[in-house]
């Protein structure tokens, strides 16, 4: 088979193991795959995968099952997609069967590829470890990314309102138009979210910038989550308001968690938020793809913080 590799801050389409597939896997045919900043990470070498995990470039995917180990209820040709640690874009994939989902009715397997990742991170932080419960106001940094647009909709499904800090003014109506109340842009006057302050959740792909801003945003016991350092790793905190608000910082990341955990949140997804796709309350934000040999082209256009929702490679157009 063929898989996507970063090498030395670009990407090249390589020959690869075609992996064996065991008890309680599948093997998926690869129709499609989501792009995420963690991919251009790992091309630039910055985020090696975890132990075990594929060496190749991917965090999600779509397509067909076409080979199931014992132990799995899948079937061959099953319609799926599917959350990994690695290995996505590449012609087959083989993964624990608990990290599938079928891809909800309606849905192509492009538009499916564009989900599991980005959902997956929005309903583990903000609804399982942030603990939103109905009514609580959140702000969503980065909001027009692909987890913030995932995390826009989940808010306005579950009855929470929502405010976003983005980089333009067509990001912000971007994300108004999936639900967002309001929000305001970084380059301009982040203070200004102080007139929507304050928040019981903030989900925090910025870190060390935002954190200062953050303490004074958040409600009496809010609920700091933390998925990502774009704006750098060190900052200097008053531990008196974290005492005064009884505030929770919590630091997560999902790529790295076991197996087990990820088939528990994925059956969770499967129960409470996969229906919604169905009923059309959820909609993956599959803003552009690329065929596979333009994948350098892909990862430049992410790589240009433009991009609001989801960019997917197309690795065999024979499925999609």
């Amino acid at each position: 088979m063929k898989a996507l590799q970063g090498v030395d801050g670009h990407v090249e389409w390589v020959e690869a193991t075609s992996p064996t597939c065991d008890v309680g896997q599948v093997r998926i045919r690869v129709a499609a795959a989501g792009l995420n900043r963690a991919d251009l990470l790992q091309r630039a070498g910055l985020y090696p995968p975890p132990p075990g995990a594929s060496e190749y470039l991917g965090l999600e995917c779509a397509g067909v099952v076409s080979e199931v180990g014992p132990g799995s209820a899948w079937q061959v040709g099953d319609r799926v997609c599917a959350l990994l640690a690695g290995g996505g874009m590449a012609e087959e994939v083989v993964v624990d069967a608990g990290h599938v989902l079928p891809v909800p009715e309606g849905l192509s397997l492009q538009e499916a590829a564009a989900i599991p990742e980005v959902y997956a991170t929005a309903w583990l932080n903000l609804f399982q470890l942030g603990g939103l419960k109905p009514g609580e106001k959140v702000l969503l940094h980065a909001g027009a990314s692909g987890v913030g647009s995932a995390a826009i909709q989940l808010c306005k499904a579950f009855g929470n309102p929502c405010w976003v800090s983005v980089g333009s003014a067509d990001r912000l109506a971007y994300c108004q138009g999936l639900g967002a109340t309001d929000g305001v842009l970084r380059g301009e006057n982040l203070e200004r979210l102080n007139e929507f302050a304050p928040f019981d959740v903030i989900l925090d792909p910025v870190g060390a910038n935002y954190a200062a801003l953050n303490l004074t945003l958040l409600a009496r016991d809010g609920r700091w989550v933390i998925i990502g350092l774009m704006g750098g790793r060190k900052a200097e905190l008053d531990l008196a308001q974290v005492l005064a608000k009884r505030v929770q910082v919590t630091g997560s990341t999902l790529r790295n968690r076991d197996e087990s955990f990820k088939a528990e949140l994925l059956s969770d997804l499967r129960q409470k938020v996969w229906p919604l796709f169905e009923e059309g309350r959820l909609k993956p934000q599959l803003v552009g793809s690329y065929p596979v040999a333009e994948a350098q082209a892909a990862y430049a256009e992410l790589a240009g913080n433009q991009v609001s929702g989801k960019l997917v490679l197309v690795i065999d157009p024979g499925l999609v």
